[in-house]
């Protein structure tokens, strides 16, 4: 699967914003595959991070289009600390990566006009490349203008 998100220069403080692009585009072509594909993607994340699902449906809002809509947050003491919901956040995107990279090898991530990124994206951008436990075929593309 090939997956695309740009990064906007006017947008340059929403978080994950290219990210979140590119894999709500990956969640629509999974819900064009059919109920029996969304069904096993959405038992395999559901088995790996129960509730913490909905951290990544608030990043991704299209993942609702794969899995059951009634994801559920319920309130840890946990989520008081940014620091926690960050450390979930980053687990959640890395299972979710490689359930994707399982699926769907190898999986090809284009973002482009990374010079506006947040710091946010390039860090999950690096704890995915660097995700050693993902052995699946995973390819991250970054695209940028040096003059911007």
């Amino acid at each position: 699967a090939f997956v695309t998100g740009k990064f906007d220069q006017y947008n340059s403080g929403e978080p994950l914003s290219a990210i979140s692009q590119a894999f709500g585009e990956l969640c629509r072509m999974i819900a064009k595959q059919g109920a029996s594909v969304c069904k096993d993607i959405e038992d395999v994340l559901r088995a790996k991070l129960q509730n913490e699902v909905y951290l990544l449906t608030q990043i991704i809002p299209d993942l609702n289009k794969v899995i059951n809509q009634d994801t559920e947050h319920t309130k840890t003491s946990d989520d008081t600390t940014s620091d926690a919901r960050q450390t979930k956040l980053n687990y959640a995107f890395r299972i979710l990566v490689r359930v994707m990279s399982s699926h769907f090898s190898p999986l090809i991530i284009c973002l482009d006009d990374l010079q506006w990124a947040d710091v946010s994206s390039l860090e999950m951008i690096e704890l995915l490349v660097s995700d050693a436990q993902n052995k699946n075929s995973l390819m991250i593309i970054g695209c940028y203008r040096s003059n911007e």
